[in-house]
């Protein structure tokens, strides 16, 4: 099977992807190269998953290559988890990059956006470019959590807030998460406590925000820039992360190792406990079916 190296084919593996159907190789378009990231494909010649994606069959080399019934496309993050996590541990980061975003590309775009974040525990610096170049509509947060978690610096976000539409967007959540970790955020990201590189100075910071005030009037946009200005101290104070960039695949696989992370995980599975606690006492009002 022949393919890119660095892509959704990654045959040096445990697991690859093989596609059943019709080959459709000799693609060097930026548009038709299955990972969506021509920037980290060495040979810009690969087959893509978009086409045949209803017949991706997963294979296990560890097991004979038997083949076993995965389909990610409704996948959202937690049904990802364990796949990802094999990839993670099995891998190279790169690879483990390639293969994400090549199940992505199958994906819905409402649920792409729900599961952008995730190529940042890669740690491949190079998904911001991936983040940059496919965030569409629906713009959730996950897109900026993603983007902060990779450390992308203010130069980069300053460009994307220049640029409006779904980059602005997801330059403001960007910021956003690069506020102090708390207790409302993801575990994993309470740990890693991201922080803005190449922070500006106050001033230009909120010059540059109520500029995309004046220009955009949305509910949505207009939320997320008060918000940001709101953070302005915890964003542009901090200078210590929890978690490098690079250490981000471990956090995924083993958040136990790192420092407050049990009590981190411990707080939010409180949390968590009250919630389905509340949830089971509210149904419990309600009379059953006869």
């Amino acid at each position: 099977m022949a393919g890119c190296v660095d892509c959704v084919y990654i045959i040096s593996t445990p697991f690859y992807w093989s596609r059943q159907g019709p080959e459709n190789r000799g693609q060097t378009a930026e548009s038709q190269h299955a990972c969506g990231f021509p920037s980290i494909c060495r040979d810009r010649i690969c087959d893509t998953p978009r086409r045949y994606a209803p017949r991706f069959v997963a294979y296990n080399t560890l097991g004979g290559e038997k083949p076993m019934s995965i389909d990610l496309r409704n996948a959202d993050s937690r049904v990802l988890h364990e796949p990802f996590s094999e990839h993670l541990g099995a891998s190279s980061p790169h690879a483990a990059l390639a293969w994400l975003i090549g199940v992505l590309a199958t994906q819905s775009s409402a649920l792409r956006s729900s599961n952008s974040y995730l190529v940042a525990y890669t740690g491949c610096v190079q998904a911001i470019d991936w983040l940059e170049a496919t965030v569409a509509s629906p713009v959730t947060t996950h897109w900026g959590q993603g983007a902060a978690l990779l450390g992308t610096p203010w130069p980069r976000i300053e460009i994307w807030l220049a640029a409006a539409g779904p980059r602005q967007m997801m330059a403001l959540d960007t910021l956003v998460a690069y506020r102090a970790p708390a207790p409302n955020m993801a575990p994993l990201a309470q740990i890693a406590a991201p922080v803005l590189p190449e922070a500006p100075a106050l001033s230009e910071y909120q010059t540059t925000l109520n500029a995309v005030l004046n220009e955009q009037s949305t509910p949505r946009t207009k939320k997320a820039v008060e918000s940001a200005i709101g953070y302005a101290d915890e964003i542009l104070s901090r200078d210590k992360r929890g978690v490098s960039v690079a250490d981000l695949p471990m956090l995924f696989l083993k958040p136990e190792l790192f420092e407050n992370a049990s009590e981190i995980m411990s707080r939010h599975e409180k949390v968590i406990s009250g919630v389905r606690e509340s949830v089971q006492d509210l149904l419990a009002q309600f009379p059953p079916r006869s």
